[in-house]
């Protein structure tokens, strides 16, 4: 019988909420880019939200494990309130605020027609310095950079991640200036 250790669900469910959330941002940066063709908008759209709505879920389990975890348990209040985590607090902090972003995007996203697209799109926006957050809240206490693979995980996500970004904002810029002219 094969045994998992409560450090290896932690890890796992780290790393797959890191992934999905990596895929659910450049599927949204990417669909938003007008020179996409609608039908495939349409298909990114839905990988962005169920990308986006599993790394909360993944995220929610990552950080419920550490309650549960032998060698470094978490107290509930250092699960869920930033900063006060007696393990490295900073850094677990920045991954708690990143946690709380998935979370007022998902409900302002549930609440669009009542927030008002303004306020959502500038919540939703929050998603970028969280993605930037959780990046270096694994860079710096995710077990798995210790490795060469770990490493080069993060690396090229935020990569990507930068990329993707620059492109995006600098299409709408060139699509508001072209409106601009004519």
């Amino acid at each position: 019988m094969i045994t998992f250790s409560t450090w290896e669900w932690i890890r796992a469910s780290g790393l797959s909420a890191y992934f999905l959330l990596f895929l659910s941002v450049c599927f949204g940066l990417i669909q938003n880019m007008n020179i996409i063709n609608r039908n495939i908008r349409n298909v990114l759209f839905l990988m962005h939200q169920t990308a986006g709505w599993f790394a909360f879920l993944f995220a929610f389990f990552h950080g419920l494990l550490l309650y549960f975890d032998d060698y470094q348990p978490f107290s509930i209040r250092e699960i869920f309130i930033p900063f006060l985590a007696n393990y490295q607090p900073f850094f677990t902090g920045l991954g708690i605020i990143a946690f709380y972003s998935m979370f007022l995007i998902f409900v302002t996203t549930d609440l669009m027609k009542k927030v008002g697209r303004n306020i959502w799109k500038t919540v939703h926006l929050l998603i970028l310095p969280s993605f930037i957050l959780v990046s270096i809240h694994g860079l710096f206490i995710g077990t798995d950079t210790e490795e060469t693979w770990g490493k080069n995980i993060y690396a090229s996500a935020i990569f990507c991640f930068s990329i993707l970004t620059v492109f995006r904002f600098l299409s709408k810029i060139t699509v508001k200036n072209n409106r601009n002219r004519g």
